[in-house]
């Protein structure tokens, strides 16, 4: 069996990457915006409001890409 220093990793970066991930496009999805002065949950899921559409976009994709692939790796780990 793999070790936790081969686990632990993968799993806490894919894990915070994905909520993170799936919390932006739920943001996006409602239309919330973050920025400086809101609450909390506005800045987790909201869009920046300084930055285009499709650049949000592309970042929450990033999030869910590297989450999902981490996930993975985390995966074919455990099943080896």
């Amino acid at each position: 069996m793999d070790t936790v220093i081969q686990i632990l990793p993968l799993a806490s970066v894919g894990a915070t990457f994905t909520a993170l991930g799936f919390l932006k496009l739920y943001g996006l999805k409602k239309g919330i915006v973050g920025g400086g002065g809101k609450p909390f949950a506005c800045r987790l899921m909201g869009s920046c409001p300084s930055w285009s559409k499709s650049l949000n976009f592309v970042i929450t994709l990033m999030f869910l890409a590297i989450g999902v692939v981490n996930l993975g790796i985390l995966l074919v780990l455990l099943l080896k």
